[in-house]
Order: C-alpha cells, then structure tokens, then sequence
C-alpha cells in the first residue's frame, strides 16, 4: 500500500471558490479543488494513505470512506507531479 506525506513548506490558501498552493519542491503555485485541497490537509494532520485519508474525510463529511477511495486516487498523480507530496518509503519519516 503506497503511502504518502506532504512536502513540509507547502502553503495552501483559499481563494474564491479554489485553493491556492505553493510547492517549496518546485517553487510553482498551483490551483486546486476542494477535495485535493482536503487531502492536503489531512496528510498535514498525519494520516498517510489513501484509506486513512478516506476514514478521515469521510467522518468530516458523512459519506461512505469506499465511495471515496477513487477521488482520493485520481488525485495522488497531480498532487506528486506539482511537489506537494511524496511517496514515503517503508520507515522514512519526512518532516
């Protein structure tokens, strides 16, 4: 099971109906929705895979955590190609 952290310096602000992050990785802010903007947060908070991600949202916003498991994966490819995360390595803690 992949597992995933969020790149420390990340910044992520709203803005109007879209999130706005920079990227310390790629020094690039890009725009985000809701949902990959919710991802970060809770990577932030210490959950660190897709299913933990899904409990966490899924408490938040009373839908099922299953039902939730493909927006969760769809975004994984965009949110490591614009450095925001990381995949972590068995035993690797990033801070």
């Amino acid at each position: 099971m992949a597992r995933y952290a969020r790149v420390a310096g990340t910044l992520v602000e709203p803005v109007g109906d879209v999130w706005a992050a920079f990227s310390p990785t790629t020094g690039e802010t890009v725009l985000l929705n809701h949902e990959t903007a919710s991802i970060l947060e809770v990577l932030g908070a210490g959950a660190d895979s897709t299913a933990e991600i899904c409990a966490v949202l899924a408490a938040d916003c009373g839908l099922d955590a299953n039902s939730l498991a493909e927006v969760v994966e769809t975004c994984w490819p965009r949110l490591l190609e614009a450095g925001l995360v990381r995949e972590r390595l068995s035993g690797h803690a990033y801070v």
